[in-house]
This record gives structure tokens, C-alpha cells and sequence, in this order.
């Protein structure tokens, strides 16, 4: 497999390390690790806590998946990348929610009705 993502993915995952970085915090410390899915292609998966104080089953169920199509969530749900939610904007939300131990979760009624 080759682990080169697609632009839209390493602009999440530059912006996502260096904000990451402006609180001490190291991506590696998140578990990434490259990933290939049949429709998708190449994507990153990464938790959004730590796995020091959390359980495995906690920080697979907290984790994403970055693609060039958008953030991937657990339950095969997808925020995608579009010029009002480009990467960048993406990336921020998601470091919010590391920073404030507070993982992203993708709730919509209509679809969790």
C-alpha cells in the first residue's frame, strides 16, 4: 500500500500537528496510523484522547479516520471537506476537541432517529 495521503488529508494533518504542538502535544501520542479503504483510498486513522486513563474500547470508539473526501467517524458517518468546511477549518475543530478532552461525536437526528 501506498501511505502517501491525499492533499486535502495532509493539510488536516499538518494543520491538526502544529496546533497539537502550540499546546505540547505530540500527534504520535494519538496512535495515527495509515490505513487503505476500497472507496476512500489511503487515510489516516488517529484517537482523540490519549490512551493514558482510557480504555481501548474508548479510544477506538473515539477515533477518525482522515481521507481526501472528509473526517470519518466511527459509527461510518463523514464530515466532509467542501469550500465552507475546508481542511483546515476541520482541523480545528477536531484539535478543540483533543485540547478539551472532549471528542467529536457525529449526532444528527434524522439520521439517529
Amino acid at each position: 500500500m501506498k501511505n502517501k495521503l491525499p492533499v486535502q488529508a495532509e493539510i488536516f494533518i499538518d494543520h491538526l500537528e502544529i496546533g497539537l504542538d502550540c499546546f505540547d502535544l505530540n500527534f504520535a501520542d494519538f496512535e495515527p496510523f495509515y490505513l487503505h479503504h476500497e472507496k476512500f483510498g489511503v487515510g489516516c486513522s488517529f484517537s482523540q484522547v490519549k490512551p493514558e486513563g482510557h480504555s481501548t474500547n474508548c479510544i477506538v470508539k473515539n477515533s477518525l479516520i482522515i481521507s481526501g473526501e472528509g473526517l470519518h467517524f466511527t459509527d461510518e458517518k463523514l464530515l466532509p471537506f467542501s469550500n465552507e468546511q475546508p481542511p483546515t477549518h476541520l482541523a480545528l475543530l477536531v484539535l478543540s476537541a483533543i485540547v478539551k478532552d472532549s471528542p467529536l461525536q457525529f449526532i444528527c437526528e434524522e439520521c439517529d432517529a
